[in-house]
């Protein structure tokens, strides 16, 4: 899956582009027309190319956004919350969007094979900080890239060695914080 973040200055100049874009458009809001983004049920459509457009957390998105708006979302929530924060609401629900697969099991999102070659040169090469590693990304993308990380949990020894880092690091502070007379930490 992809991520593209655009600006716009208008809403309009975004509505425009998205519909030029083949996009629907996706509105997060808290009335009550909007319809609960949940997790993806067995036998529900495939998504459609997406634009979602979240607002601040208080004023919501424009007038105008709103009634240019395909689908209008939220995110259920348990207990006394109202509202999340914009960065959080962004997260969830982007997750939720990606949590979805199609009717084969891919991702939604996934894109079609000479799309995500072109994409990975184009990363790969903005990655490369050399001509010697440029040729050896480029190389890395004409085989297909990188194998993705099926597993993105961290290995058990790892995690004990991050753990102990922390600690020494926390001690060093501790131990410079009463050297230079300042107070000492928990």
């Amino acid at each position: 899956p992809r991520l593209d973040v655009r600006v716009f200055r208008t809403a309009s100049e975004c509505i425009a582009a998205a519909k030029a874009d083949g996009r629907q458009l996706w509105v997060t809001d808290l009335s009550q027309e909007a319809a609960p983004l949940c997790a993806h049920a067995a036998g529900e459509p495939a998504l459609p190319r997406l634009a979602v457009v979240v607002g601040s957390e208080g004023a919501g998105v424009s007038k105008t956004m709103l009634a240019a708006a395909d689908r209008r979302v939220f995110l259920p929530m348990c207990g006394f919350t109202e509202s999340l924060n914009v960065s959080v609401a962004a997260a969830l629900v982007l997750q939720r969007l990606l949590d979805r697969r199609d009717a084969s099991g891919a991702p939604f999102g996934a894109l079609p094979a000479a799309e995500a070659a072109a994409l990975r040169a184009r990363w790969y090469a903005d990655l490369a900080r050399s001509e010697e590693q440029l040729q050896l990304f480029l190389e890395l993308a004409t085989r297909g890239g990188a194998e993705p990380y099926l597993d993105t949990r961290r290995p058990e020894a790892f995690r004990e060695e991050q753990r102990a880092g922390g600690k020494r690091t926390a001690a060093r502070r501790r131990a410079f914080e009463g050297e230079a007379g300042g107070e000492q930490g928990p």
